[in-house]
């Protein structure tokens, strides 16, 4: 009986492990899978300052996790068990800073409807895209605590026209997305109404940030005062790639040349920071082709990344879809495979292959072993799952339940909660964890992955 015991438990040990796919998803049941603002009704743990949340990031160090609210006008906080993953807000003017102090939130500036939030690579530093303030607020952040705190005055942020009270800068008109490059240099700022890349300097030791005058400081789809680019329309996000040396830009719209969206890519000096465009169709990929090399599943980009290994670039296409770029990793050049290889959509139009739960695909992660590709689906309700080749970024969604986590199981997803229109997706730096901030559910939802 004691030999069969233990052959019983080998078995379902070695069961347990089979299914245990590496990139699999399950989420905590009850309010350890979610926090939400007032807890909504027991589904999640009680949180505040997370009235429509957009944009979400983990700290490099894995202890923190920062979510842009922007109906709250604030940044929230939360520590992270780096063991479990869990999460958990601390109290009063701990948990957040917001525009007015109100929340309970620690009184800030330039952050009126955050959009996104970007933590820079040293641990010491928060960044946040705010469109209704027309800036990027910098916050420092204590390494050991993962506490956040504004410097005062125009040290705390950097606005379109100066008001905030911020610093003066230009091309910020409804700054949506940023990203702080790998060494610490450089800010971009994905400006969705001045149809412009921002580019700001980063002070390594401080965190201090300033902007290049003129055309040094940005490149937009018109010129003046920045440099003429081409496909730079109301972009939405930005992707800095891990060696540095690219930016990638997702623009949603280019209603002068009828077109529906577009991948741009910049040349970034590794030694300056500076950008720049290259001409014609090595310089962006759009939906029609007209500017731009012809590519597909790229309706409305809302978010773009680069894979750890700088071979991919992904975009998350709110016209249902998920494209993959092949990246030159010595040139930065983008290149889309033909047909089904180059995109995954709903229902496989585009052309691309067939998925599921990626209606309105609004946020895009990659894990840091590359085995793993996430989608924020908002009118899915769900957060996709993608397996990705570690060798040729292909990108393969697994069947039925195994491919998506939805609010309400509907997809063929497998059921979960917290995630009434999710709008971004992070992983956390050792790849336990995937959280998501969705949007009408004012919620961070948390999940837990196979490794």
């Amino acid at each position: 009986m004691v030999a069969l015991s233990l052959a019983s438990l080998v078995l379902l040990l070695a069961t347990a492990g089979a299914l245990a796919v590496t990139g699999d998803l399950t989420q905590p049941a009850g309010t350890a899978g979610c926090v939400s603002e007032g807890g909504s009704g027991g589904t999640c743990a009680d949180g505040h300052a997370l009235f429509r949340p957009l944009g979400l990031a983990v700290s490099p160090d894995g202890k923190s996790v920062y979510v842009a609210s922007s109906d709250s006008d604030a940044v929230a906080r939360f520590a992270r068990n780096p063991t479990t993953g869990a999460i958990s807000q601390p109290a009063g003017t701990a948990s957040c800073i917001s525009e007015t102090g109100t929340g309970p939130c620690a009184d800030g500036h330039g952050l009126r409807f955050p959009n996104s939030v970007a933590v820079s690579a040293d641990g010491k530093s928060v960044y946040v895209a705010s469109s209704v303030s027309e800036a990027v607020a910098r916050l420092n952040r204590n390494p050991t605590t993962g506490a956040i705190s504004q410097p005062a005055g125009t040290a705390g942020c950097i606005s379109h026209t100066g008001s905030g009270p911020c610093a003066d800068g230009h091309a910020l008109g409804g700054a949506t997305g940023l990203a702080v490059s790998p060494d610490g240099k450089s800010i971009y700022v994905a400006s969705h109404f001045s149809n412009a890349v921002a580019r700001l300097n980063r002070d390594t030791t401080t965190g201090a940030i300033s902007q290049p005058a003129g055309a040094a400081g940005c490149i937009s789809d018109n010129g003046g005062p920045c440099a003429d680019g081409n496909g730079v329309y109301e972009p939405f996000s930005v992707a800095v790639s891990p060696d540095g040396k690219s930016v990638y830009v997702a623009s949603s719209v280019l209603f002068g040349d009828g077109q529906t969206g577009a991948v741009v890519r910049f040349i970034r000096n590794t030694t300056t920071g500076s950008i720049s465009q290259p001409a014609g169709a090595a310089g962006c990929i759009s939906e029609r082709g007209t500017d731009c090399a012809d590519g597909h599943g790229l309706d409305y980009p809302q978010d773009v990344t680069v894979s750890p290994d700088g071979r991919n670039v992904y975009v998350a296409s709110f016209g249902d879809a998920v494209a993959r770029l092949n990246r030159n990793t010595t040139t930065g050049a983008i290149t889309q495979p033909a047909g089904t290889a180059g995109c995954i959509s709903q229902t496989g139009v585009g052309p691309c292959a067939g998925g599921h739960a990626l209606d309105g695909s609004r946020g895009v992660a990659v894990s840091a072993d590359g085995k793993s590709v996430y989608i924020a689906s908002f009118n899915s309700d769900a957060v996709a799952r993608l397996n990705r080749n570690t060798t040729t970024g292909a990108i393969t969604q697994p069947v039925g339940s195994a491919g998506c986590v939805s609010q309400t199981g509907a997809g063929p997803c497998a059921d979960g909660h917290g995630l009434d229109g999710p709008q971004w997706v992070a992983l956390s730096p050792d790849g336990k964890n995937v959280y998501v901030a969705s949007y009408l559910s004012n919620a961070v939802a948390r999940f837990n992955r196979a490794p």
